[in-house]
């Protein structure tokens, strides 16, 4: 009998996974004409062409694997009980550097240290689908968006149709809005990943503070970043990381990142809980670490064979990414194209 990790597959654009590598060939010289585009405009170096300004960034974070993981989730390193150091960088996603109380989605990224050389990248969003359904419909939206503004809703509709147009448009602004603190939100992956022998999995990182009401300080450009240096000063800041397991094309699809995995039909299964510790974010030690965070390139590929990323809009991500970072780097981003053997 076929099982729920059978029945899944991967389909490539184009019909061929030699035809998809010229697409994203060319989706990653998209990415770095869009970037110079944005220095030029800004008068300013080439800086991440997504989620350009830092909120915080730890170096001492943990994530402990729950010792009750289910038996079929305990793969590679990830193992019940396991407990790693991991490097966490909250973000802000627009391409320019905006106070933190503007309507913008946030970017949550872990780095799970598993050894000297070898780390995984976890990387979510505050809005659990994407606007985009797949990584040409991801790069045409950016490039418009980035493009002239004159005739831009136009453009939108010439490329896309009068009703992916709206669906894009809602989305987006359902996902961008303020917030009160970066320490009780939920973020997702909104594309999934092998988990070993479970299958594809969708994951989130789900806050285990909770919402106050507290009124975001219109006065600070930095809010989110002060009031997460309020909260780590009076105690650890814990998430828990949940999965969200396949069940099939309809409900669950690889390929598409625009229909939102529900609970209903995956319900999430808690598989570990991320801590910050305490301390003082201000301190000289924390801001030099966050210095160093922000100079880090996080890639979803940046993963053991076991996690491969799973999807169109993945396997974009894989070269767009690494040509990004190498275009605000001046360099290859570590990890990128050694780490995990699937690279």
């Amino acid at each position: 009998m076929q099982t729920t990790q059978t029945l899944w597959k991967e389909e490539y654009a184009g019909g061929s996974e030699q035809v998809e590598r010229i697409l994203i060939d060319g989706y990653a010289r998209d990415i770095l004409d869009i970037q110079r585009r944005i220095a030029q405009a800004s008068n300013k170096s080439p800086d991440r062409t997504l989620h350009a300004k830092v909120i915080a960034g730890v170096m001492n974070a943990r994530l402990s694997v729950s010792p009750d993981l289910p038996a079929d989730l305990a793969t590679g390193y990830f193992q019940p009980a396991a407990s790693f150091t991991a490097t966490i960088r909250f973000s802000n996603a627009s391409p320019l550097h905006m106070p933190d109380t503007k309507a913008d989605m946030r970017g949550a990224a872990i780095r799970v240290h598993i050894a000297e050389h070898e780390f995984h990248d976890f990387l979510m969003t505050n809005y659990p689908v994407s606007h985009a359904r797949d990584a040409w419909q991801f790069m045409e939206v950016a490039k418009i968006a980035t493009g002239s503004k004159r005739l831009m809703l136009i453009r939108f509709v010439l490329k896309f149709g009068l009703g992916e147009t709206i669906r894009i448009i809602k989305n987006v602004r359902s996902g961008s809005r303020a917030i009160e603190s970066i320490a009780s939100e939920q973020f997702w992956s909104r594309a999934p990943l092998l988990w070993g022998a479970a299958g594809p999995v969708r994951y989130t990182l789900m806050p285990m503070a909770t919402r106050n009401g507290r009124t975001p300080n219109i006065t600070d450009p930095d809010d989110l970043a002060n009031e997460l240096g309020r909260r780590a000063a009076s105690g650890d800041i814990r998430y828990t990381l949940a999965v969200q397991r396949y069940v099939n094309p309809e409900k669950t699809p690889i390929e598409d990142g625009s229909v939102e995995w529900r609970e209903s039909d995956s319900p999430f299964i808690g598989v570990a809980t991320v801590t910050i510790p305490a301390q003082d974010l201000g301190s000289a030690k924390a801001l030099a670490d966050r210095q160093k965070v922000d100079g880090m390139a996080f890639n979803p590929w940046n993963c053991p064979e076991t996690f491969r990323p799973l999807g169109g809009l993945n396997r974009a991500r894989k070269a767009v990414y690494g040509a990004s970072a190498k275009g605000w780097l001046g360099r290859p981003a570590e990890g990128s194209g050694q780490n995990g053997r699937s690279r």
